[in-house]
């Protein structure tokens, strides 16, 4: 399950974040969906890892479903634009400069973007306002009028609409020409993020 509070996440454990965690030559990553995981996060970046992880507040974006089947079988999250919304609960990775490259070699179905808090305000849960972070933008684009939900709750809606083959995610697991068919017929469903990115330093 993902952290829901300010922590370091380690390979045995995950503690408290405490004052004295240094944050130097690590970049920020908001994590979406199960990249804010222990466990997810221990299976890709690996047993030895230290990352402080910021609980925080996110103005202007949303979080949806991606216009693709994964390797596992089920439709991922994706983050868009949605002005006037809230992510009150939003988690906030520190990693190094390693780990972000390993990071970006798990998500081959995302870009690794750059946000900046003048477009959409992140603030940590004390208050300090971030001035630009990144996020993992689907390249298939998110699948529209689908709020983030579960995945029962996704296939279900998405069995309603014109087009979508009904396999269960188990089929899917095994099967990577069906996830290619199912992902060909959720184009027809994807609008993009509409996402303003920042110039990457």
């Amino acid at each position: 399950m993902p952290v829901t509070t300010s922590c370091v996440v380690t390979g045995t454990a995950v503690r408290p974040l405490t004052a004295g965690v240094r944050l130097d030559g690590r970049r920020p990553l908001l994590a979406v969906g199960s990249n804010a995981s222990p466990s997810q996060l221990r299976q890709k970046l690996g047993p030895d890892l230290v990352v402080p992880v910021y609980s925080t507040r996110v103005d202007g974006l949303a979080v949806g479903h991606s216009a693709h089947v994964s390797r596992a079988g089920y439709i991922p999250y994706a983050p868009y634009a949605a002005p006037g919304q809230t992510l009150r609960t939003a988690m906030l990775l520190w990693l190094d400069d390693a780990q972000l490259a390993r990071m970006d070699e798990t998500e081959p179905n995302y870009d690794r973007v750059l946000l900046a808090s003048a477009d959409y305000r992140l603030a940590l849960e004390w208050g300090t306002e971030m001035t630009a972070y990144y996020v993992y933008r689907s390249v298939h684009g998110v699948i529209a009028d689908l709020p983030a939900t579960t995945q029962a709750d996704a296939f279900a809606q998405l069995a309603r609409r014109p087009g979508f083959p009904d396999d269960p995610l188990p089929v899917l697991a095994g099967s990577a020409q069906r996830r290619a068919a199912v992902t060909a017929a959720l184009a027809a469903h994807a609008v993009d993020a509409r996402l303003r990115t920042a110039p990457d330093p």
